[in-house]
């Protein structure tokens, strides 16, 4: 039996790898080699083909605006001519004549003049050739469009037909933008009024009086048809396709001329590049879309494959010096000698691929061997995993970790082994010490729960009591009210002044203790809140609306436009029926303190201001200010005769129930200022249905 090939085995891991890799270094080497060979003449084929492609495009850009300058060039000679004799904008016989013999020199398809009262000459260039008079003069017969044949001496020949239902004035696109513009320049494409399924674009030029009024309009036409047949002959002798585009994707011109236009329900439109759909055509959609992107620069040229031929694409913008938004697409297919060129280099990847793949499975083989150690380290990992999760691990901590690694494991994992080990005796000890804090943990718990079970035993007995005592209050509220009323109707005994005195006096006591009942739930509902999103601008609009219902306030007038202003939402987090007992006990507040202060002018301001971080909501007044003693934080502090201090209080414990902060000062009017502020936050996230 022949002896078996071993690799020495060296005890350390990294004279291992060492071994290994000096034999895989051939295949890497060549297995490169070949891949950097196969990429530089892969990249040379893209090259030559993209010289290629920018010449066929920049030939198809020369050749374009060389077409399109006829226009211009007639426009002039026309301009000039009209100009040098006005009374030849009515010579309709010498106009015609003109127009006959320029299209005997120019590649363009129609020639024509309106003039500011409707009348219009055209000479139209049909897809067979044949050159057509278009007239609504005087001469012809205004109200409709006579359409003659020319004679071989370019006159007026034969009427063929009559159209009838002519606009007035013919305000196509061709008159009604150039008369707008004010100069010359190129129209919108349209279609012909007497001919809708004829599609045009054309140059045009005002014609101005002495005085600048407008005379009229001289114009020349490309017929997209016969500039989509003109392409066609331009790009005959290459293999491929050559489309011009507007920027929404409609067409303008297509080396395919049945491309160009489509038929929509019996109506004739033009094609767009969304409703074409092979497979040419979306690679050119897919360029037009690139340079969409990037629309001052041609989109970088792409490869792609169809029906197993090789196509270079790009889009180049074309025509903005004229006034024309376009893009020229062009798919042009490889070259038999690239395309051949390209399967040898498709080959070399192949080749070179495999010798990657080569040393990749030697590779693969040889870590395999070196990870043996590494699964039984792992095994007795996940061992020690399992004992960490199960449920008796806090109750008996003490693991143990064996992997039985042998020594010829290699020094680094057997290094790595003791490491475990002695990191598994440390985890022992530090549990220990864990499971101590853990008891001091759940004892502090435990008393923590109990004082907030107190707390919340102490707000319920609280809101018992002052609903015991609400109802009482209100039937002394009722009766006192009614005593009076009754005492100032027609024909009751009339009540002495000092009775009338005490009943006043007892319904103005009660309402104090109701407003403190009030208060007092107010601090009930600090200890038990839900916060959420809010726009603290309704908020407060809800508030002045619930104080101007009754009380001091309903005989003042408050001024809100600041906060009726406020138009941007502001998003705080909070508790709305708290928010809005702080705003009302500010209000009330205020108009209290106008009202034992005289005051010639009376005013109380609410408003509402983002201030950095913060949503800022003031109320202001021109009242007697505040005294210094006011601003102390000590709970229950008053400034008034009769009053609890249970109204700022129950406003200070809003404001830090809500991480905001009340901050008082003086107003511009002379009175106090106290303003909330509440951490601003963002808009809620919308919520969609089931």
């Amino acid at each position: 039996m022949a002896a078996r090939f071993q690799i020495p085995r060296p005890k350390r891991l990294a004279n291992r790898l060492a071994v290994v890799s000096a034999l895989q270094l051939l295949l890497v080497t060549g297995g490169f080699s070949l891949l950097s060979y196969s990429l530089g003449r892969r990249s040379g084929l893209e090259l030559s083909e993209g010289y290629r492609q920018n010449a066929s495009v920049v030939d198809l850009s020369i050749r374009l605006s060389s077409k399109l300058n006829y226009p211009i060039w007639i426009n002039a000679l026309n301009l000039n001519w009209l100009k040098a004799d006005p009374a030849r904008q009515r010579n309709v016989a010498a106009i015609s004549e003109r127009f006959w013999t320029q299209m005997q020199v120019f590649p363009v398809d129609y020639i024509n003049i309106g003039l500011a009262d409707g009348a219009f000459v055209g000479l139209e260039r049909t897809d067979e050739g044949e050159l057509l008079l278009n007239e609504d003069t005087p001469r012809s017969g205004r109200g409709s469009m006579a359409v003659y044949a020319m004679s071989a001496e370019g006159r007026r020949g034969a009427l063929l037909e009559r159209i009838p239902e002519m606009s007035p004035t013919h305000e196509e696109a061709w008159y009604v933008d150039t008369a707008k513009a004010g100069k010359p320049s190129w129209s919108s494409i349209y279609a012909w009024e007497d001919q809708p399924e004829v599609f045009s674009i054309s140059y045009n030029a005002p014609l101005f009086g002495p005085d600048r009024s407008l005379q009229g309009v001289v114009g020349v036409d490309m017929v997209l048809s016969q500039l989509s047949t003109w392409l066609q002959g331009v790009w005959k002798n290459r293999e491929g396709m050559a489309l011009i585009v507007e920027p929404n994707g409609d067409l303008v011109a297509s080396s395919m001329p049945e491309l160009t236009l489509t038929k929509q329900g019996g109506n004739v439109e033009r094609a767009n590049l969304r409703e074409l759909s092979t497979p040419l055509i979306r690679a050119l959609s897919q360029a037009f879309q690139a340079a969409a992107r990037q629309p001052d620069q041609p989109s970088p040229a792409l490869r792609a494959r169809i029906n197993g031929q090789v196509f270079t694409v790009q889009a180049s913008p074309w025509g903005q010096a004229e006034g024309l938004n376009w893009t020229l697409l062009t798919a042009l297919a490889a070259s038999p000698s690239n395309a051949a060129a390209e399967r040898s280099s498709t080959l070399a990847l192949v080749a070179a691929a495999a010798a990657l793949t080569g040393a990749v499975v030697l590779i693969g083989r040889q870590i395999r061997a070196l990870l043996e150690p590494l699964a039984q380290l792992e095994s007795a990992s996940r061992e020690l995993s399992s004992a960490l999760s199960a449920p008796s691990a806090t109750a008996a901590p003490n693991l143990h970790f064996q992997s039985g690694l042998s020594s010829a494991s290699g020094e680094e994992l057997i290094a790595l082994d003791d490491a475990i080990s002695e990191l598994v005796e440390r985890y022992n000890a530090l549990t220990a010490n864990l499971q101590e804090a853990q008891e001091r943990e759940r004892f502090r718990d435990a008393q923590t729960l109990a004082l907030l079970k107190d707390k919340l035993r102490s707000s319920l007995q609280a809101a018992a009591v002052a609903h015991e005592i609400n109802q009482p209050l209100s039937v002394l509220l009722l009766n006192s009210q009614l005593l009076l009323e009754r005492s100032q109707q027609l024909g009751s005994p009339e009540l002495p002044e000092s009775w009338q005195a005490q009943l006043h006096s007892i319904r103005q006591e009660a309402d104090r203790v109701v407003l403190t009942i009030e208060k007092m739930r107010a601090l009930l509902r600090n200890v038990q809140t839900e916060h959420q999103r809010l726009d603290l601008r309704e908020v407060a609009q809800s508030a002045l609306l619930y104080a101007r219902s009754g009380g001091p306030l309903s005989r003042l007038t408050v001024d809100s436009t600041e906060l009726d202003q406020q138009r941007e939402a502001a998003w705080v987090d909070g508790d709305a029926v708290q928010i809005q007992i702080a705003i009302v006990n500010l209000l009330r507040n205020a108009a209290e303190a106008l009202s034992n202060h005289s005051t010639n002018a009376p005013w109380i301001g609410i408003s509402l201001q983002r201030e950095g971080e913060h949503w800022c909501l003031s109320v202001s007044d021109n009242g007697p200010g505040l005294p210094p003693q006011a601003l102390d934080s000590t709970p229950l502090q008053t400034t008034k005769a009769t009053g609890s201090g249970l109204g700022l209080f129950v406003v200070r414990t809003t404001m830090d129930n809500h991480h905001g902060e009340l901050r008082c000062a003086s107003s511009p009017q002379g009175g106090a200022s106290l303003a909330l502020l509440f951490p601003a936050q963002a808009a809620p996230l919308p919520t969609t249905g089931d």
